[in-house]
């Protein structure tokens, strides 16, 4: 099962559990009879409408009619707004003639009416048109066919109103802030039948991204004795934006004397919420329950202020919140997939250098992400590939024992590249690894169009099915555009045990600086070289010596570093026509070691070949591989 947080349209998971989950909607895809889908692309049947707009922006696609019936059938088609069932928070249908928000009353139909000849089909084209004020996140809804004809016998299909309909779900992501929130209201419970409590509350969607709930139920005894512990079935699969749903649950046994404290915690998409109530399964004691406990409490302050200990003893608890969790996520792919550019945006900071380059990435790179809930420590790989190097082979051990031992892995695949070998070899590796949640990351979507990005999640989706990965997440993301980078970072701290920090507040990597500004160094080498010449440079910091008898308010860093390629002919396209092409990579690296260090440096550079060192063990261990 697909599980989704937050990401409704713009988010896989979101997108993709409207294929997967055990929907409860108020029109199916397909009744056997007639069926309503997105037209059908190269990449093979779409099951949803996955759109994504800006304020202002417009987006158009096609739906398909099929009549798999032996006579021809007209239907009423339009656009419906989605919300939950206020009984369980089942997906649901605004009907045709209800009034219309967003995204139904957005949608234009070429057609509202069509005649479907039997065993036929009919393609009808709609724009939905986003106002230039439309509020930014998630607008579900669906494109519905309604039968002009009552149904022949009741009870044959899910229905609207008295006819039989048919709708295909459509998930929209306005671009924009988006901001999940989360409450538990109106917690009740009241004595049922035999000993049990039933416990009534309600979740609210306060925010403005779809959430995928879970809660749990807690007691406590008169005195703070747990009482109960359990997870809540039941839920919604999708809580839609700004919507209430009522629930339940039964309590057997709560203690007969006994008053206690029922609370109800639920969480997505990294919010918590809580809410409570009183219980008591004999309420005529509850006031001499009360009196009792309130003479014992003056008793024990009392007995405190005698023995100096009143003020600890008074002081009340605050209310236990969800528990800080920590841990290590690992970032693996092929070669450029937009690894390190992620971890970047993650950790809002430069912590692993990029570059156009496969294989920029020679080591792990922790990049450390701070959150009021949870500590993430971001392990950036190399790409995994072919090897044809030692460097290679150890780069690829490296990726492999790193994502042994890590509490979650992102598989990064780019959106604007169809899945190839490289990605299916990966997949097959990571199918292996059982028990580490694997969320698949699609990378780079500011670099393609919806409909592809849509056949992308499909076609992700489908790998993981073929191999029997059972994904956590799917979740596509634009670190460039800053979109969903911070959604992502909600999806992984959940799947992180618990755990106090790791690391200092304050802390963003635990890089050596002397490795920090040797890969700076190499960044700036890499731009614009070509052929195999990226994968054979190499850079080692001799030394980072402060320079003597400098004022205090003037201090100089000097920096001395070595550029190592494979072979003399390599040693005049780094070195450039009079120097010219070092001189650069020294001032553009110069600025950002001063970033970093926080201090005026001198970069003193020199260029050295380091002969076949990518195949010679002894030159590997020199250069730190």
């Amino acid at each position: 099962m697909i599980r989704t947080a937050a990401a409704a349209l713009a988010a896989a998971a979101l997108a993709l559990a409207a294929l997967l989950a055990p929907a409860r909607p108020a029109a199916a895809a397909d009744n056997g009879q007639w069926s309503v889908l997105p037209v059908a692309t190269a990449a093979g049947q779409r099951p949803y409408f996955y759109l994504a707009a800006s304020p202002g922006g417009t987006v158009r696609d096609t739906v398909t009619v099929a009549n798999r019936t032996d006579r021809p059938r007209t239907f009423r088609l339009y656009a419906a707004d989605a919300h939950n069932t206020a009984r369980d928070g089942g997906f649901a249908l605004r009907g045709p003639d209800e009034p219309r928000g967003a995204p139904a009353a957005w949608v234009r139909l070429e057609r509202d009416r069509v005649t479907v000849p039997a065993r036929g089909t009919v393609d009808v084209g709609f724009e939905l048109s986003v106002p230039d004020r439309a509020e930014p996140g998630d607008h579900p809804g669906a494109l519905v066919a309604l039968e002009d004809a009552p149904a022949a016998a009741a009870g044959t299909a899910p229905g609207i109103g008295i006819r039989q309909a048919v709708g295909a779900r459509l998930y929209l992501r306005v671009a924009g802030p988006t901001a999940p929130a989360l409450a538990v209201e109106d917690v009740t419970a009241v004595a049922a039948a035999g000993t049990g409590a039933e416990v009534s509350y309600t979740l609210h969607n306060l925010g403005n991204v779809t959430l995928r709930p879970r809660a749990a139920l807690t007691a406590t005894g008169a005195l703070g004795r747990p009482l109960l512990h359990r997870a809540l079935t039941g839920l919604p699969p999708e809580l839609l934006p700004g919507q209430r749903v009522r629930l339940g649950t039964r309590w057997d046994g709560p203690p007969p004397l006994e008053w206690t404290r029922l609370t109800v915690r639920a969480e997505a998409s990294g919010v918590t919420a809580a809410g409570g109530a009183d219980h008591a399964a004999h309420p005529l004691l509850v006031p001499a329950l009360a009196l009792a406990l309130t003479l014992a409490a003056v008793a024990w302050s009392a007995l405190g202020a005698a023995s100096g200990r009143m003020a600890r003893m008074s002081d009340r608890s605050p209310e236990p919140t969800a528990p800080h969790r920590a841990g290590f996520a690992c970032f693996v792919g092929r070669p450029n997939a937009g690894k390190s550019t992620l971890t970047n945006a993650l950790v809002g900071t430069k912590v692993a250098i990029t570059s156009n380059r496969p294989q920029t990435t020679r080591h792990t790179v922790r990049g450390i992400v701070h959150r009021p809930d949870a500590q993430l420590v971001l392990v950036d790989t190399p790409g995994l590939h072919k090897p044809r190097t030692l460097l290679g082979e150890r780069l690829n051990d490296v990726v492999r024992t790193t994502w042994a031992e890590v509490d979650v892995i992102g598989f990064c695949l780019p959106a604007d590249q169809k899945l190839g070998p490289g990605d299916k070899f990966i997949a097959k590796e990571l199918a292996a690894i059982k028990k580490t949640p694997k969320i698949a990351i699609v990378t780079k979507t500011d670099l393609v169009e919806s409909k592809a990005l849509a056949e992308q999640l499909l076609a992700i989706h489908q790998l993981g099915a073929e191999l029997g990965i059972e994904w956590a997440e799917i979740v596509p993301v634009s670190a460039v555009g800053d979109n969903q980078v911070q959604l992502l970072a909600d999806l992984i701290a959940p799947l992180l045990p618990e755990s106090p920090p790791l690391y200092p507040e304050g802390d963003l990597t635990d890089e050596p600086e002397m490795v920090m500004v040797a890969e700076l160094i190499r960044e700036a080498a890499l731009e614009g070289v070509r052929d195999e010449l990226p994968h054979s440079i190499a850079v080692v910091v001799e030394e980072m010596i402060p320079r003597e008898n400098r004022p205090a308010d003037r201090p100089l860093l000097d920096i001395h570093a070595n550029v190592y390629i494979e072979r003399p002919s390599q040693k005049g396209i780094i070195i450039g026509p009079k120097g010219s092409r070092l001189k650069e990579v020294g001032m553009k690296s110069r600025k950002h070691i001063e970033a970093l260090l926080g201090t005026p440096v001198f970069l003193d550079l020199h260029v050295k070949v380091a002969k076949d060192w990518q195949r010679d063990p002894k030159q590997l261990r020199k250069l730190g591989f």
